[in-house]
């Protein structure tokens, strides 16, 4: 009998000797024990195929069991048709036909019956394979298009195995199941370490520009249209003495007290709590928003003095 073209792609996939062994072995064990009747396996394959390909090549009357994996992926489990009719006969009658097998589609109640032999199937697939963590489960019965469309895109690890229960009734098996997800590697301390030292000198060794804003000064258009070089505005004496430090003139870094230090002009950072109390307003009228630089007043002695920069 010529080789399909599904047999071609399993044929030139790799094959590990001990997943096939293991695969095959389970489902000699898993069967035969649902059945409680020996099975025989041969022809064990390893490869890797598409949804689609899985569907030109399978049998009029297969069942197509979808699988869910503990992890989140899928599978599935690929019965031909004489296969399941054996399945079904040792399990609804306890003895094998000898009659052909009908080609009729596949239905709930068939899978409903054989699904005891398709856990212990899987029980034994999953005891055998390394690092897993839980069988796969019995999903739902498929038609063969509805299978190619909820199966992803892409290559899927592909299992096979000629399973005779009679001659009359066998076929090969197949598993089909997602890639393995990769696990993400375990974080290393020490690689850590290192990247948030190298990260740490190089936010610190970049410079930010720091503004000391002494305080909002509020005034009409009409009065700054009047403005010129020598202008003088007035400020609360609050501004004088508070300000507000800003990183790269935008956020807020906090409140800082204005003073001098070694005759330079200075600022200390403070909390909200060192924060001076507002002063009482004056008495005396304040000065206008706008003075002309050339406007002089009497100071505390009594003199004119102008008016300078503070």
């Amino acid at each position: 009998m010529p080789e399909s073209a599904l047999e071609r792609k399993l044929r030139s996939g790799p094959k590990p000797a001990e997943t096939l062994d293991a695969f095959a072995r389970a489902c000699e064990v898993g069967i035969g024990a649902a059945l409680n009747y020996p099975v025989q396996v041969s022809g064990s394959e390893q490869g890797e195929m598409t949804a689609r390909d899985a569907v030109q090549e399978m049998a009029e009357g297969g069942m197509v069991l979808l699988l869910d994996a503990p992890d989140g992926g899928l599978g599935a489990l690929i019965i031909p048709p004489a296969l399941a009719a054996g399945l079904i006969e040792l399990l609804t009658f306890g003895a094998l036909s000898t009659h052909p097998v009908s080609r009729r589609a596949a239905t709930a109640t068939d899978a409903a019956v054989i699904e005891p032999v398709v856990r212990a199937l899987l029980g034994e697939v999953a005891a055998r394979r390394e690092g897993a963590e839980a069988p796969m489960q019995f999903g739902a019965l498929l038609s063969a298009q509805h299978f190619a469309r909820v199966m992803p895109e892409g290559a899927l690890d592909a299992y096979s195995v000629e399973v005779m229960i009679s001659p009359e009734r066998a076929g090969r098996l197949w598993l089909l199941t997602t890639k393995p997800i990769p696990k993400e590697p375990e974080p290393d301390p020490e690689a850590d370490a290192r990247w948030r030292g190298g990260m740490a000198e190089n936010v610190t060794g970049s410079t930010v520009r720091l503004d000391v804003m002494l305080g909002p000064l509020q005034v009409s258009l009409a009065e700054m249209s009047e403005w010129q070089i020598g202008t003088v505005l007035t400020l609360g004496i609050e501004a004088l003495e508070a300000a507000e430090v800003q990183i790269n003139g935008s956020e807020a870094l906090g409140r800082a007290r204005v003073g001098r230090l070694g005759g330079l002009r200075a600022i200390r950072l403070e909390t909200d709590g060192d924060a001076p109390e507002p002063t009482a307003p004056p008495e005396e009228p304040a000065l206008p928003t706008v003075l002309p630089s050339e406007t002089e007043w009497d100071n505390e002695n009594g003199e004119d003095v102008p008016i300078s920069p503070i």
